[in-house]
């Protein structure tokens, strides 16, 4: 009765043991896939930069809108530059929200959009860093002169016509010797759309591309400070060579067309072709018109 007792203890025991460690290992396979999901999702995001590119498309909206030229220091552009791409830079982010123009004042004249200087010495500051001082009042460009509102302190801005050369795609983002640089396709625009109001959107293929350089500033955040030509070209498309079966049909075509006898020219309508051996010289015609004059004067 004691040894029946004794095993029966035992068997208790190792089946405790046997609950124990299965979940023990249970609990370490979830904690094995666990981690290993945390760091499949590290991982991820560390190699997928999508959001980062939609941060700098619409950072450089109206950079790339306008098209401006290449520059190693944003001193050297006249600030004319980045006023007028902050404004439009603003259009845009106001559209692309799913806002609208009518949010802002109009002139009652022109129909123009006020524009608060607040708002576009914002753009310039995120894009330029806080340390770009910008010069309120009016200025003009190759496109429109912006007039200021002292009083209001507010940009006329001409919301009826678009300015608009491009607009981004921003293919890569890298960094070389402590600068971010930022890949950026050109992509053609539409001049206007069919409402006549501004529109700043139009997808094709971009048709050149440029490198947008940022250098780490206050608060360590990234700042544009160059714009160069990209390394990155456009890819001609080539034009396919001419197959054998085409090259055959072309040579056939122009042998058909050297070989094809030639067209007779129609006949006036009444008359019938003169017959072979029915031609006659032009003198014996006249002699013969002679004779006959002479015989009716006889007779006569």
């Amino acid at each position: 009765m004691a040894n029946y007792r004794e095993e029966h203890i035992r068997n208790n025991r190792r089946l405790a043991r046997q609950i124990v460690g299965g979940a023990a290992l249970l609990l370490a396979l979830i904690g094995l896939f666990t981690v290993l999901g945390w760091v499949i999702g590290l991982v991820r995001s560390a190699l997928d930069d999508s959001s980062l590119r939609d941060e700098y498309h619409d950072r450089l909206y109206g950079m790339v809108m306008l098209d401006p030229v290449a520059f190693d220091d944003v001193s050297t552009v006249d600030e004319g530059v980045f006023k007028q791409a902050a404004i439009w830079g603003t259009v845009y982010q106001v559209q692309n929200s799913g806002g609208s123009l009518d949010q802002y004042e109009r002139d009652p004249d022109t129909g123009s959009a006020l524009i608060p200087a607040l708002e576009i010495d914002t753009y310039i500051s995120n894009l330029l860093g806080p340390d770009y001082q910008v010069t309120e009042g009016s200025f003009s460009t190759s496109e429109f002169v912006y007039q200021y509102d002292e009083e209001k302190q507010a940009y006329y801005v001409p919301v009826t016509s678009s300015v608009a050369l491009y607009t981004p795609t921003v293919e890569m983002i890298s960094q070389k010797d402590g600068k971010r640089i930022v890949t950026v396709g050109y992509v053609p625009t539409a001049a206007n759309n069919t409402t006549g109001e501004l529109s700043l959107m139009a997808p094709t293929e971009p048709t050149k591309y440029m490198d947008y350089v940022f250098t780490r500033g206050e608060n360590r955040q990234w700042y544009l400070t160059a714009l160069r030509e990209s390394d990155m070209k456009v890819e001609a498309t080539p034009t396919p060579a001419p197959t054998d079966a085409l090259v055959e049909d072309l040579q056939n075509d122009q042998l058909n067309a050297d070989t094809a006898p030639a067209e007779e020219a129609p006949q006036p309508e009444g008359e019938q072709p003169a017959e072979e051996g029915d031609a006659q010289p032009a003198e014996d015609t006249a002699e013969s018109t002679e004779d006959t004059a002479d015989s009716e004067s006889t007779a006569e």
